[in-house]
C-alpha cells in the first residue's frame, strides 16, 4: 500500500481504518497487520488511529463485521426457502473466498459484530418461517455454515483449479507414479481436472437442503 495526496487529505475515520486494514491484509496476509503498518498506510502515527478504533481486536472484529455486511441477508423468495438460502449461501463463499484471511480470522474470533448477527438472524427466520422445528433449524444452520466455510477455505489454499497448465502437469505425474497402484483415484483424476470448486459447493449444497427439506416430510 502506498500513500498518496488524495489519503493524506482525506479526514480519518472507523471505516477508513478498516477499509484500510483490509486492503493491507489482502495484500500481505492477516500476520502483517499491525497499527504501525496501518498508521503508515493511511499517512498517520499509529497513535492516532486509537482516536476512532479500540486497537488491533477492535479493527479485526470490524473486518469481520464489514465481511457479513457485504453478503447481506437473505431476502424473501415468494416462499422459496431453499432458493434464498442458496441465494446467501453461495454470496458468503464468493464473500469470504474473496479474501485468503477471512475463514481463518472468522473461525478464531467470537462474532460480535452487528452484520453477522443479522445474518444469522435472517437466515433462522427463513427456515424457522419454512415450518422447520427449532431443533432442526439449529443442526441446519451448522451444516450450511460449515460448508460455506469449508469450501471458501479451500477455495483460498487450493492450488488446484487457477492454472490448467500446472493441473494436468500434476495430474500426468500423478498418473504415471500411482495410476497402476491405486486405479480407483486414477479413475477419478479426469472428473478432477473438469470440476469447479463453484460446481462442487453447489452439489454439496444441494444435498444437504435437500436432506433438510426432506426430514420435515
Amino acid at each position: 500500500m502506498t500513500v498518496d495526496e488524495t489519503t493524506l487529505r482525506t479526514p480519518l475515520t472507523r471505516k477508513r481504518i478498516i477499509e484500510a486494514a483490509v486492503e493491507l491484509a489482502d495484500e500481505q496476509g492477516i500476520e502483517a497487520l499491525s497499527m504501525r503498518k496501518l498508521g503508515h498506510a493511511l499517512g498517520v502515527e499509529a497513535m492516532s488511529l486509537y482516536n476512532h478504533v479500540g486497537g488491533k481486536d477492535d479493527i479485526l472484529d470490524g473486518m469481520v463485521d464489514g465481511l457479513f455486511a457485504e453478503i447481506g441477508v437473505p431476502l424473501p423468495n415468494g416462499g422459496d426457502w431453499k432458493s434464498a438460502v442458496t441465494e446467501t449461501a453461495t454470496r458468503a463463499k464468493d464473500v469470504f473466498a474473496a479474501h485468503s484471511w477471512a475463514v481463518p480470522l472468522i473461525t478464531s474470533r467470537e462474532l460480535t459484530g452487528p452484520s453477522a448477527f443479522a445474518l444469522m438472524d435472517r437466515t433462522l427466520g427463513v427456515l424457522l418461517d419454512a415450518g422447520y422445528p427449532m431443533d432442526l433449524v439449529h443442526h441446519a444452520w451448522h451444516v450450511i455454515s460449515s460448508h460455506v466455510m469449508g469450501y471458501a477455505f479451500q477455495e483460498t489454499s487450493s492450488t488446484w483449479g487457477k492454472d490448467s497448465d500446472h493441473d494436468h502437469a500434476k495430474a500426468d505425474a500423478l498418473l504415471r507414479e500411482y495410476g497402476e497402484q491405486f486405479p480407483n483415484v486414477a479413475k477419478l483424476v479426469p472428473h478432477l481436472m473438469e470440476c469447479s470448486h463453484d460446481e462442487e459447493f453447489q452439489f454439496g449444497l444441494d444435498i444437504i437442503l435437500s436432506g433438510i427439506e426432506a426430514r420435515l416430510s
